[in-house]
Order: structure tokens, then sequence, then C-alpha cells
């Protein structure tokens, strides 16, 4: 777990060393220089809630260092996941442009450092720069792709095995196809299972599946996947032995 002696504050964006995609840092010199001075920097610990579901969206705020959960939450207490924000990211954009209310709760998994801006500072500063509104538009469309990705997950899968094998795919990221694949895996049982729309029971009999079939090996906080093809192959294959979920 990371403590404050292990998080180094940038507080000006320009003297940053931690490349990242965030659309605000992607700007002229002189834009970047009017974005400092909107902005705030802070640092939040573990299990803070940077807002909540159904709250007006009153700010923004671009994930320097650290981790934070995107979830949702339905009227009958059943949680899902929606994302897990890296560092470059923007939280709560899409309701701050469309001035409606947060559509998800952020909550921080590690010590982080965020740049707050308030809605209608980032509205101005949209307006008066052609540049950061383009790249406002892009990290929207990565929004969407990421949206799209989880509706077909688990629209369209029709097994707990099928949709857990499409998360730890995503997971991959870059990696070359054919190899072994080596993560870190910070995630509990109960955690997966939000993100796919299940149980905790039904997550540990589909890791057993997996391990039975030397797909995927969890040990600690390492997630090993032997073979990403083979993880990739076996989607749609399980029918006969699917996992129902609880």
């Amino acid at each position: 777990m990371k403590s404050l002696r292990d998080l180094r504050v940038q507080n000006r964006c320009k003297d940053c060393d931690k490349p990242n995609r965030s659309f605000l840092c992607k700007v002229s010199d002189e834009n970047l220089k009017l974005f400092e001075s909107i902005k705030v920097t802070k640092v939040y610990p573990k299990g803070t809630l940077l807002f909540l579901e159904g709250q007006p969206s009153d700010a923004v705020f671009m994930l320097c260092q650290g981790k934070v959960k995107l979830s949702t939450c339905s009227s009958e207490g059943k949680i899902i996941i929606l994302d897990v924000v890296e560092p470059g990211d923007v939280i709560g954009l899409s309701a701050a442009l469309t001035g409606a209310e947060y559509e998800a709760t952020a909550e921080v998994l590690e010590l982080c450092q965020v740049n707050y801006v308030g809605t209608g500072d980032l509205i101005k500063f949209l307006q008066a720069n052609p540049e950061a509104s383009l790249n406002a538009a892009r990290q929207l469309s990565r929004n969407y792709f990421t949206a799209y990705r989880q509706v077909c997950s688990l629209g369209l899968s029709d097994s707990v095995v099928d949709k857990l094998a499409r998360l730890f795919l995503d997971w991959c990221g870059k990696h070359s196809d054919g190899s072994s694949v080596h993560l870190k895996n910070f995630f509990t049982h109960e955690d997966m299972a939000e993100m796919i729309g299940t149980s905790r029971e039904t997550v540990t009999r589909a890791l057993k599946y997996f391990r039975d079939q030397d797909l995927v090996s969890i040990k600690g906080s390492d997630l090993i996947i032997h073979d990403r093809k083979r993880l990739r192959a076996s989607i749609g294959k399980g029918r006969g032995m699917r996992i129902a979920a609880m």
C-alpha cells in the first residue's frame, strides 16, 4: 500500500515527469500555464469518495498518480464496477460538460494526487482553447469505447467464464499475442465479480476452471495468463461447462 512518503507531489504540470494522456496535459505551454491558474492540486487517501452517483457535477478531477474506481449501484444494492481509472484520465468530464449529475461513484483505491478544477472554470477554459476542447473530445471517445467494450462483455458473453476471460484480456493491454503475460492484480474476487456483474462465489469457481485448464494462475497479487491466444480462443467454447451465476 502506498504511503505519503511514496508519493512525490507535482504542483506544476510543466515540471511533471510522469507521461500521461490527460487532455489538459497535452496542450501548449501557454494553455498549460492558464490551466495551472485554475486547478488545485490535492492528495487523497485510499477510501476517499471524490463524488457520489447522483450528486451535482461541480468539478472534474485529473488523476495524476494512483488509481480510482468508478462504480454504479442499482436500487437493489447491486454494484457494478465501470472502470478503474489510471493516471492521465479525467474523471467526471461528461457530467461537467452536459450539466448532468455524476453518473457514477468515484472511490480512491490507493493514495492519489489529482488536479481539481471547478466545472465553471473548466467550461471557460475549453471555450477559450480549441486545442484543449479537441483533446476533451478524444477523452470522451475513450470513455465511450470503454463503455462499449463493457456492454459487449456483459451483454454478449454467454457465461461467467467468457466474461472473466474478456476482463483479463482487457487487462493485458499492449502485451504481444501468444506470450505469457504477468500482471499485478490488486482486486479481490468480490471486486472482479462487480466488474462483470456476477457473484464472488461464481468468480471463485470460474478461476478454478481457468487453473484446471492451465489458462490463468493467481498467486497473491500476481496474475499470470499462460498464453493470451489460448485464453482468447477459449471464449465461447466452454458452453458445455458453463458456470451459473448465483
